[in-house]
């Protein structure tokens, strides 16, 4: 943690600002509940403007405490947005949006000048995984996020080559038919576990057999 951030939060009554930033194909949005935040997250456009009502995506409502991954999962936030529009919603529930990069800092305000107090912590970085749309009294539009090593966990038998593949590429050799699912693992020259009767014979009455 920057050493100015952290003297910030150590005063009696400091004043933290949530920063979140969406890098959408169309451009980013960010998005804060400090008011207006000018703060540059080093992705090459330089110093950006966070709105706590964007003119065209609505407002931030909500940045649970993060989940810790447990055996097989890994760290996941919920982004929950007030979208003002059905066309907000529809760019930011969108197929295309998945995979869309997400971060989220926590800072620290200067009540004097309304700035931020050295540099946000970094909170989390990863990308969108699915939207979740909810009407009631307001709109609302929870962004499930996890973190790109959560793809290293996904299942890839279709990654790597099987049999149906193989018999695209080459129509009729079912050289792949019993690659999947095999439980006993056989090895090339290796004689078999459970030989025939006629074979036990043959290695008892002839010796040159066993070799």
């Amino acid at each position: 943690m920057e050493a100015n951030h952290l003297a910030a939060l150590q005063q009696p009554s400091p004043i933290k600002a949530t920063l979140v930033r969406l890098d959408l194909a169309a451009g980013a949005v960010c998005l804060t509940d400090g008011g207006f935040l000018v703060f540059d997250a080093n992705e090459g456009e330089g110093p950006e403007t966070y709105f706590d009502l964007h003119p065209d995506y609505g407002t931030l409502d909500s940045m649970p405490s993060i989940k810790d991954g447990a055996d097989s999962q890994t760290t996941r936030v919920e982004v929950v947005l007030l979208p003002n529009s059905d066309v907000a919603v529809a760019a930011l529930a969108h197929p295309t949006a998945q995979g869309t990069r997400v971060q989220w800092w926590e800072g620290a305000v200067d009540w004097q000048t309304g700035g931020l107090i050295g540099e946000p912590e970094l909170k989390f970085d990863g990308e969108i995984d699915r939207a979740r749309f909810t009407v009631g009294e307001t709109w609302s539009l929870a962004l499930e996020c996890g973190t790109q090593a959560e793809r290293q966990l996904e299942p890839n038998e279709d990654w790597r080559l099987n049999d149906a593949f193989h018999r695209i590429c080459w129509p009729g050799e079912t050289g792949l038919s019993n690659v999947t699912a095999i439980t006993v693992k056989d090895e090339w020259r290796e004689r078999p576990e459970s030989p025939g009767l006629f074979k036990r014979l043959l290695k008892a009455f002839v010796p040159v057999a066993n070799l």
